[in-house]
């Protein structure tokens, strides 16, 4: 016997076990292929990391971006939106005190009203933030005792702090991002304040009382602006204290 034939029947045995991890191969692949084409089928649920200021232990939450914001979902926001824009209308009217007592009309009253909108914004973003500012200030104005432009001076004020801060958080959901943003919000507040004091809130005030005009640039640039500034900054550090409790029920 040659040895050409001594070793033949191994290669044929090698040829058919090479044919069979081939056809195992190709088994595979086409399981593979069939697969990744029914995954392709399905929606896909992406897992949205949850806010810095979520509770321990929630990593991320399920959102798709394929889901349509259903009745259910529309009937959930405005009831939140609701409760949330009942409590800053309670501290609005409830909750004040005076900080500079010596201007008229209780024009620098420190209230906490801004904080419900804060966490809505935060919660259920920037529209459902400034939804609450204009619920707020609109129930408000049946009880004014300021012909109705401490309520339109709230409303800016509280826009100017609310929209920008929860516009930034939206998109940046990090520790970092939470303070950054309470950091523009309270920035772009003082801004508008000082444009909203000198030309709004000062000379339709003067319809009733001239005199507030005398005042105008020191209540504009001096005691509006630091009110403002301490008020922004309160509710922006109640805010930081409270939201990671209250985020699990807010989010939808």
């Amino acid at each position: 016997m040659t040895e050409t034939e001594k070793f033949a029947p191994d290669a044929v045995g090698s040829d058919e076990e090479a044919k069979k991890d081939i056809n195992a191969v190709s088994d595979a692949e086409a399981e593979s292929v069939g697969n990744d084409a029914a995954d392709m089928n399905e929606p896909q649920i992406t897992l949205k990391p949850a806010g810095p200021l979520d509770p321990p232990g929630i990593h991320g939450r399920k959102t798709s971006p394929k889901r349509p914001f259903s009745g259910r979902n529309a009937v959930a926001y405005l009831a939140k939106v609701g409760v949330l824009a009942a409590l800053a209308t309670v501290l609005y009217l409830f909750a004040r005190f005076p900080i500079f007592a010596a201007f008229p009309f209780n024009v620098l009253d420190m209230d906490f009203s801004d904080v419900p909108a804060l966490i809505g914004g935060f919660a259920l973003g920037p529209v459902g933030g400034v939804i609450i500012e204009f619920i707020k200030c609109v129930i408000k104005l049946s009880t004014s005792d300021t012909m109705f432009v401490g309520e339109l001076s709230n409303f800016i004020v509280g826009t100017a702090l609310v929209l920008p801060a929860s516009l930034y958080y939206k998109y940046h959901k990090t520790m970092k991002g939470a303070l950054i943003s309470l950091l523009i919000g309270i920035s772009v507040n003082a801004a508008v304040s000082v444009f909203n004091n000198y030309f709004i809130t000062v000379p339709l005030y003067s319809v009733f009382a001239p005199v507030v005009m005398e005042v105008r640039v020191e209540f504009a640039c001096y005691y509006g602006l630091g009110f403002n500034i301490l008020k922004s900054t309160v509710a922006s550090v109640i805010t930081l204290l409270i939201y990671k409790r209250l985020s699990p029920i807010l989010h939808i």
